[in-house]
């Protein structure tokens, strides 16, 4: 029961890494509020922390609108009784040359991937200060640290979450707010579908994998979420401005 007493608002956590860290967030004592725009998904995930042992309900949240994700973090604060974790998954992936790409597409990434980490951040921020601090975790890729052909616009949106997650940690320091982002490397989840397209298929790609990932093989969602399960307990209390690689070895 690593996070007893803990109160989380998971964003974009109705499917994928964000579910997995849903259950293992449960499992561990925390009440949560899963928000998401796929409302459905996230009610089966809400049941599923429910039978893992932890107390939690779904709501919708559309990151791209700023008043819906205030509105969220409000009602997650009043239902939780406080607020002292957020956890932000909602991404969006598109692959292709950059010529293919136009304006709209690319603003729909940077929406969702990086304006969508700053909405939840700026307003679950005074939520926290107000528990008397606690932890906001983004989600990167390792696609924003080393780049990736074909994915530039996806890169780009995860790299400016790197950066907005190593400025914000030092800006809500004095508060007892550490931020800090996962950076999972390949792992076994539909997001990844247009990537594995872009690179020729299922075949090429798990080839692909075997040469470029030490460990030989995809992760999964349930081999990431303990990392998010640690960055929202008291034992990371002295990591802060961090990016947390869960990759099998890929960034060495």
């Amino acid at each position: 029961m690593r996070l007893a007493g803990k109160r989380a608002l998971m964003i974009g956590a109705a499917t994928g890494i964000g579910r997995a860290a849903a259950i293992a967030f449960a499992g561990n004592g925390a009440k949560l509020v899963i928000a998401d725009i796929n409302v459905e998904a996230a009610n089966e995930a809400a049941e599923r922390c429910r039978e893992a042992g932890g107390a939690a309900i779904a709501l919708a949240c559309d990151v791209r609108d700023e008043a819906s994700v205030k509105a969220v973090v409000d009602k997650a604060e009043e239902a939780l009784g406080g607020l002292d974790t957020l956890a932000f998954f909602a991404g969006l992936q598109r692959t292709g040359p950059i010529e293919a790409f136009d304006a709209a597409t690319w603003d729909a990434i940077f929406a969702v991937n990086a304006r969508g980490t700053f909405f939840a951040a700026k307003h679950a921020g005074p939520a926290i200060r107000r528990a008397g601090g606690g932890s906001i975790i983004t989600t990167s890729s390792l696609a924003g640290l080393r780049g990736a052909a074909g994915m530039v616009s996806y890169a780009a949106a995860k790299g400016a979450v790197i950066a907005f997650t190593v400025a914000l940690a030092q800006e809500l320091a004095p508060d007892n707010i550490r931020v800090n982002a996962v950076l999972p490397g390949w792992i076994d989840t539909p997001f990844n579908d247009p990537a594995i397209a872009l690179m020729g298929g299922v075949e090429a790609h798990a080839e692909i994998v075997r040469r470029i990932v030490p460990l030989g093989r995809q992760g999964t969602p349930e081999e990431v979420a303990p990392m998010y399960v640690f960055l929202a307990s008291e034992e990371s209390r002295y990591v802060t401005a961090k990016s947390m690689m869960v990759d099998g070895g890929m960034a060495h």
